[in-house]
């Protein structure tokens, strides 16, 4: 598998398809136990450790929910930039902004940069999704050539989704990412799109490749575009 820079690729499969693992192999967070990982010609393995995540930035399906301000849980994925309070604060509300986070608040005008996210120390408490959402933004926070997503967004409405992930879509254009998704709609987006199953590779291709022919990524796209179509009654 060779994942060119800039192109954006959605990772789809079943349950237990290996989708996560790839994920982190790719992220050098897991070493094969056969086989290589490189960039631009590095093997992961054999890069420092303190460089080894440079420029990378992700998000998974489970992260953290820090007693902290809502500017601070989100410029915690680079905490010493260098840069002013000011431009820190300017990138946090441009990350909250991409990942869908003040349009969905259902407390909109009582909460800011500055509001502890933590009902123990006097602040406020979020719903998962928005708490989804402040996690998606901290990636984006995080400078990065390369971003992966691994279906951060269990908690967000599919119409909602489809937005955050559009968004997120031409916001990393010029940059690689990598987004694992079980809904297969958000894949059609990505320039490519890997199907996954025990453990394999076994399609790779756009969406309109993978329609073409009778393989997994057909079937399931069929079986999920089913439980959105509601026929007449008696049709």
């Amino acid at each position: 598998l060779s994942i060119a820079p800039g192109e954006s690729v959605a990772i789809v499969g079943e349950n237990g398809a290996g989708k996560s693992t790839l994920v982190r192999l790719l992220a050098g967070m897991y070493q094969p136990e056969r086989g290589s990982v490189e960039i631009g010609g590095v093997d992961l393995c054999q890069a420092a450790a303190d460089s080894r995540f440079q420029r990378l930035s992700a998000v998974f399906q489970h992260y953290q929910r820090y007693r902290l301000s809502l500017l601070d849980n989100v410029r915690i994925a680079e905490p010493d930039s260098g840069a002013s309070p000011a431009d820190e604060r300017a990138r946090a509300t441009s990350a909250l902004e991409q990942a869908g986070f003040f349009q969905r608040l259902g407390f909109t005008g009582e909460i800011s940069l500055d509001s502890m996210l933590s009902r123990e120390f006097g602040g406020v408490d979020l719903s998962g999704g928005e708490w989804q959402r402040v996690a998606i933004a901290r990636g984006l926070y995080r400078p990065h050539d390369t971003i992966i997503l691994d279906e951060p967004t269990a908690a967000i409405d599919p119409l909602e989704e489809d937005r955050v992930y559009r968004t997120f879509l031409d916001s990393a254009r010029g940059k690689t990412a990598i987004i694992v998704t079980h809904r297969l709609g958000m894949a059609r987006d990505a320039d490519r799109i890997l199907v996954m199953d025990r453990g394999r590779l076994v399609q790779d291709g756009s969406h309109a490749e993978l329609m073409a022919v009778d393989g997994l990524y057909a079937r399931m796209f069929t079986a999920q575009a089913a439980w959105y179509v509601r026929e007449d009654e008696g049709g």
